[in-house]
């Protein structure tokens, strides 16, 4: 009994001190890291028009992208592989984004319409190639093959047909 009256102090200041140092630790590296740094660059519609490809002469992009974007298309990751190919669409406004009527399409023809799905501040989704069941972060397209290439392009349409976002994989 005697040790536990003796150790027992020494063990709740151990649990203190170390949980101070891994907040203040959190907060410098929280200070020193803002995550506003990495931005990745979507394709802008100047660049998509001046492409030319034989399926973008046909059609040429003449929306440009909104200034007021609420979704953001953040990149296109496993690109040709269906086990991992996915978007991820994230919602940069400072509200939620009802995603209903929206749609992700590529200038080759590839259309997903986007579910009734409330994508809330920071919220974000990725949009899966293969068969899945839909949930709340993750979306499938339910393709057999794989939908995305170098060079390919994607655009995120509002409800209303106003681009939103647009994304050249690398």
């Amino acid at each position: 009994m005697k040790f536990w009256k003796k150790t027992f102090p020494f063990l709740v200041l151990n649990i203190i001190v170390s949980a101070a140092a891994m907040l203040a630790v959190l907060w410098f590296w929280q200070q020193r890291n803002d995550q506003s740094v990495f931005q990745p660059k979507p394709t802008s519609a100047a660049t998509l028009a001046s492409q030319p490809t034989a399926q973008s002469e046909a059609t040429a992009v003449s929306a440009t992208i909104a200034e007021d974007s609420l979704l953001s298309i953040e990149g296109v990751f496993g690109a040709g592989d269906l086990n991992v190919e996915y978007i991820l669409i994230r919602n940069q406004s400072d509200t939620s984004v009802n995603l209903n009527g929206w749609s992700i399409s590529s200038l080759s023809g590839e259309k997903f319409n986007l579910p009734y799905l409330n994508l809330n501040k920071n919220g974000a989704v990725r949009l899966y190639s293969k068969h899945g069941v839909d949930s709340v972060i993750e979306l499938y397209w339910n393709s057999d093959q794989a939908l995305w290439n170098s060079g390919d392009e994607i655009h995120l349409v509002d409800q209303a047909g106003q681009l939103q976002a647009a994304w050249q994989v690398p």
